[in-house]
Protein backbone atom coordinates (compact mmCIF):
# COMPACT_ATOMS: atom_id res chain seq x y z
CA UNK A 1 0.00 0.00 0.00
CA UNK A 2 2.83 2.41 0.76
CA UNK A 3 4.43 1.64 -2.59
CA UNK A 4 1.17 2.33 -4.42
CA UNK A 5 0.66 5.72 -2.68
CA UNK A 6 4.22 6.85 -3.36
CA UNK A 7 3.87 5.85 -6.98
CA UNK A 8 0.78 8.05 -7.49
CA UNK A 9 2.18 11.16 -5.79
CA UNK A 10 4.25 12.51 -8.77
CA UNK A 11 1.15 12.51 -11.00
CA UNK A 12 -0.85 14.55 -8.44
CA UNK A 13 1.98 17.07 -8.09
CA UNK A 14 2.15 17.40 -11.88
CA UNK A 15 -1.58 18.10 -12.10
CA UNK A 16 -1.31 20.73 -9.33
CA UNK A 17 1.61 22.41 -11.07
CA UNK A 18 -0.25 22.47 -14.39
CA UNK A 19 -3.33 24.07 -12.72
CA UNK A 20 -1.10 26.75 -11.22
CA UNK A 21 0.40 27.52 -14.62
CA UNK A 22 -3.08 27.76 -16.13
CA UNK A 23 -4.15 30.19 -13.42
CA UNK A 24 -1.07 32.39 -13.96
CA UNK A 25 -1.64 32.41 -17.71
CA UNK A 26 -5.29 33.32 -17.22
CA UNK A 27 -4.38 36.15 -14.86
CA UNK A 28 -1.80 37.45 -17.35
CA UNK A 29 -4.37 37.46 -20.15
CA UNK A 30 -6.94 39.14 -17.88
CA UNK A 31 -4.47 41.88 -16.92
CA UNK A 32 -3.63 42.48 -20.57
CA UNK A 33 -7.33 42.71 -21.48
CA UNK A 34 -8.00 45.14 -18.61
CA UNK A 35 -5.06 47.28 -19.72
CA UNK A 36 -6.36 47.36 -23.29
CA UNK A 37 -9.86 48.20 -22.11
CA UNK A 38 -8.52 50.96 -19.87
CA UNK A 39 -6.55 52.45 -22.75
CA UNK A 40 -9.55 52.24 -25.08
CA UNK A 41 -11.88 53.74 -22.47
CA UNK A 42 -9.45 56.54 -21.69
CA UNK A 43 -9.08 57.40 -25.38
CA UNK A 44 -12.85 57.25 -25.84
CA UNK A 45 -13.41 59.57 -22.88
CA UNK A 46 -10.77 61.99 -24.17
CA UNK A 47 -12.43 62.04 -27.58
CA UNK A 48 -15.82 62.49 -25.94
CA UNK A 49 -14.60 65.35 -23.77
CA UNK A 50 -12.88 66.91 -26.78
CA UNK A 51 -16.12 66.66 -28.73
CA UNK A 52 -18.12 68.11 -25.87
CA UNK A 53 -15.62 70.96 -25.52
CA UNK A 54 -15.76 71.70 -29.25
CA UNK A 55 -19.55 71.80 -29.18
CA UNK A 56 -19.50 74.14 -26.16
CA UNK A 57 -17.03 76.49 -27.87
CA UNK A 58 -19.06 76.59 -31.08
CA UNK A 59 -22.25 77.28 -29.11
CA UNK A 60 -20.49 80.11 -27.28
CA UNK A 61 -19.16 81.59 -30.54
CA UNK A 62 -22.60 81.34 -32.15
CA UNK A 63 -24.31 83.02 -29.20
CA UNK A 64 -21.69 85.71 -28.55
CA UNK A 65 -21.09 86.69 -32.17
CA UNK A 66 -24.83 86.58 -32.79
CA UNK A 67 -25.35 89.14 -30.03
CA UNK A 68 -22.60 91.35 -31.46
CA UNK A 69 -24.14 91.14 -34.93
CA UNK A 70 -27.56 92.03 -33.54
CA UNK A 71 -26.11 95.17 -31.89
CA UNK A 72 -24.17 96.27 -34.97
CA UNK A 73 -27.20 95.88 -37.25
CA UNK A 74 -28.92 98.46 -35.00
CA UNK A 75 -26.04 100.98 -35.19
CA UNK A 76 -26.92 104.55 -36.14
CA UNK A 77 -24.69 107.32 -37.59
CA UNK A 78 -25.54 109.67 -34.72
CA UNK A 79 -23.39 112.70 -33.93
CA UNK A 80 -22.51 113.93 -30.47
CA UNK A 81 -25.61 115.67 -29.09
CA UNK A 82 -25.34 119.43 -28.62
CA UNK A 83 -22.10 119.86 -30.59
CA UNK A 84 -21.03 120.80 -34.11
CA UNK A 85 -18.67 117.85 -34.33
CA UNK A 86 -19.22 116.24 -37.75
CA UNK A 87 -17.97 112.86 -36.56
CA UNK A 88 -20.46 110.13 -35.76
CA UNK A 89 -20.43 108.33 -32.44
CA UNK A 90 -18.50 105.31 -33.58
CA UNK A 91 -14.98 104.36 -32.56
CA UNK A 92 -13.19 101.09 -32.96
CA UNK A 93 -9.78 99.48 -33.01
CA UNK A 94 -8.51 95.90 -32.94
CA UNK A 95 -9.79 95.26 -29.42
CA UNK A 96 -12.69 97.62 -28.78
CA UNK A 97 -15.90 98.92 -30.33
CA UNK A 98 -18.17 101.74 -29.19
CA UNK A 99 -21.24 102.92 -31.08
CA UNK A 100 -24.83 104.11 -30.75
CA UNK A 101 -27.57 101.54 -31.35
CA UNK A 102 -31.35 101.73 -31.34
CA UNK A 103 -31.78 98.73 -29.04
CA UNK A 104 -35.12 99.89 -27.67
CA UNK A 105 -33.85 99.58 -24.09
CA UNK A 106 -32.31 103.04 -23.70
CA UNK A 107 -33.81 106.15 -22.21
CA UNK A 108 -36.60 107.94 -24.09
CA UNK A 109 -39.02 106.63 -26.65
CA UNK A 110 -36.21 106.02 -29.17
CA UNK A 111 -34.40 103.55 -26.94
CA UNK A 112 -30.89 104.69 -27.91
CA UNK A 113 -27.91 103.27 -26.06
CA UNK A 114 -24.15 103.58 -26.23
CA UNK A 115 -22.82 100.05 -26.73
CA UNK A 116 -19.27 99.08 -25.81
CA UNK A 117 -17.59 95.81 -26.85
CA UNK A 118 -14.19 95.21 -25.25
CA UNK A 119 -11.65 92.41 -25.66
CA UNK A 120 -9.73 91.98 -22.38
CA UNK A 121 -6.95 89.55 -21.55
CA UNK A 122 -7.22 87.00 -18.76
CA UNK A 123 -4.73 84.55 -17.32
CA UNK A 124 -5.92 81.68 -19.53
CA UNK A 125 -7.08 83.62 -22.57
CA UNK A 126 -9.42 86.48 -23.34
CA UNK A 127 -12.89 87.67 -22.46
CA UNK A 128 -15.16 89.77 -24.70
CA UNK A 129 -17.49 91.96 -22.64
CA UNK A 130 -20.52 93.96 -23.77
CA UNK A 131 -21.57 97.01 -21.74
CA UNK A 132 -24.11 99.76 -22.32
CA UNK A 133 -24.61 103.34 -21.24
CA UNK A 134 -26.56 106.51 -21.99
CA UNK A 135 -26.06 108.59 -25.11
CA UNK A 136 -25.04 112.10 -24.09
CA UNK A 137 -22.49 114.85 -24.70
CA UNK A 138 -20.45 113.49 -21.81
CA UNK A 139 -21.07 109.74 -21.74
CA UNK A 140 -21.75 108.37 -18.30
CA UNK A 141 -20.32 105.18 -16.83
CA UNK A 142 -21.07 101.94 -18.63
CA UNK A 143 -23.11 99.27 -16.87
CA UNK A 144 -24.62 95.80 -17.17
CA UNK A 145 -21.51 93.89 -18.33
CA UNK A 146 -22.31 90.73 -20.27
CA UNK A 147 -19.64 88.20 -21.29
CA UNK A 148 -20.03 87.35 -24.98
CA UNK A 149 -16.91 85.18 -25.41
CA UNK A 150 -14.32 83.68 -23.07
CA UNK A 151 -11.55 81.19 -23.57
CA UNK A 152 -8.15 80.44 -25.00
CA UNK A 153 -8.55 82.32 -28.23
CA UNK A 154 -7.87 85.67 -29.86
CA UNK A 155 -10.52 88.06 -31.17
CA UNK A 156 -9.69 90.98 -33.45
CA UNK A 157 -11.82 93.61 -35.16
CA UNK A 158 -11.13 95.25 -38.52
CA UNK A 159 -13.22 97.67 -40.57
CA UNK A 160 -14.29 98.10 -44.19
CA UNK A 161 -14.89 101.43 -45.89
CA UNK A 162 -17.14 102.03 -48.90
CA UNK A 163 -14.36 100.89 -51.23
CA UNK A 164 -13.85 97.64 -49.34
CA UNK A 165 -10.48 98.72 -47.95
CA UNK A 166 -9.46 96.97 -44.72
CA UNK A 167 -8.69 99.35 -41.84
CA UNK A 168 -7.42 98.53 -38.35
CA UNK A 169 -9.27 101.40 -36.65
CA UNK A 170 -12.24 103.67 -37.26
CA UNK A 171 -12.75 106.87 -35.30
CA UNK A 172 -13.45 110.58 -35.79
CA UNK A 173 -15.13 109.95 -39.14
CA UNK A 174 -18.31 111.53 -40.52
CA UNK A 175 -19.82 108.15 -41.33
CA UNK A 176 -20.08 104.59 -40.12
CA UNK A 177 -17.88 101.88 -41.56
CA UNK A 178 -19.56 99.84 -44.24
CA UNK A 179 -18.83 96.66 -42.28
CA UNK A 180 -17.04 95.30 -39.23
CA UNK A 181 -15.02 92.09 -39.62
CA UNK A 182 -14.55 89.80 -36.61
CA UNK A 183 -11.50 87.54 -36.71
CA UNK A 184 -11.28 84.64 -34.24
CA UNK A 185 -7.98 82.75 -33.85
CA UNK A 186 -6.95 79.78 -31.73
CA UNK A 187 -3.89 79.82 -29.47
CA UNK A 188 -1.66 78.90 -32.42
CA UNK A 189 -2.84 81.96 -34.33
CA UNK A 190 -4.84 79.93 -36.85
CA UNK A 191 -8.21 81.36 -37.88
CA UNK A 192 -11.18 79.43 -36.50
CA UNK A 193 -13.33 80.36 -39.49
CA UNK A 194 -12.31 80.07 -43.16
CA UNK A 195 -13.00 83.80 -43.57
CA UNK A 196 -13.64 86.57 -41.01
CA UNK A 197 -17.23 87.11 -39.91
CA UNK A 198 -18.27 90.22 -41.87
CA UNK A 199 -21.10 92.21 -40.27
CA UNK A 200 -22.57 94.83 -42.61
CA UNK A 201 -23.82 97.94 -40.86
CA UNK A 202 -27.24 99.29 -41.80
CA UNK A 203 -27.78 102.29 -44.08
CA UNK A 204 -30.34 103.84 -41.75
CA UNK A 205 -30.71 107.55 -41.11
CA UNK A 206 -30.02 108.92 -37.67
CA UNK A 207 -32.50 108.16 -34.92
CA UNK A 208 -33.94 111.69 -35.00
CA UNK A 209 -34.79 111.31 -38.67
CA UNK A 210 -36.30 107.88 -38.14
CA UNK A 211 -38.49 109.33 -35.42
CA UNK A 212 -39.61 112.10 -37.77
CA UNK A 213 -38.13 114.98 -35.81
CA UNK A 214 -34.92 116.60 -34.57
CA UNK A 215 -33.29 115.73 -31.32
CA UNK A 216 -35.33 118.52 -29.74
CA UNK A 217 -38.55 117.23 -31.29
CA UNK A 218 -38.84 119.83 -34.03
CA UNK A 219 -39.18 119.00 -37.71
CA UNK A 220 -37.24 120.35 -40.64
CA UNK A 221 -33.76 119.81 -39.20
CA UNK A 222 -30.77 118.36 -41.00
CA UNK A 223 -30.14 114.62 -40.72
CA UNK A 224 -27.12 112.54 -41.63
CA UNK A 225 -27.71 110.30 -44.60
CA UNK A 226 -26.78 106.57 -44.65
CA UNK A 227 -23.07 107.08 -45.45
CA UNK A 228 -22.58 110.27 -43.42
CA UNK A 229 -23.82 112.95 -45.85
CA UNK A 230 -26.49 115.35 -44.65
CA UNK A 231 -29.92 115.83 -46.03
CA UNK A 232 -33.15 117.46 -45.00
CA UNK A 233 -36.50 115.74 -44.64
CA UNK A 234 -37.39 116.42 -48.29
CA UNK A 235 -34.26 114.52 -49.44
CA UNK A 236 -32.35 117.56 -50.73
CA UNK A 237 -28.57 117.50 -50.23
Amino acid sequence: MKHSASAGQPRADARAGFALLEMLAALTIAVAIVALLAQFTSQTLRNWNRGESTIAVMEMLTSGLGRLKADLTLALPMRVPGTDNPSVLFSGDAGKLMFVAATGFGAGDRGLELISITVAREEDGIVVVRERGPVSTAPGPLRDPVILLRGRMQVQFTYRDDDGQVLTNWSNRPQLPKAVAVNVFNTAGVSVFPVPLLITLPTNLAAACIAGGDEDGESGGVCPSPRGRTQNRTGEQ
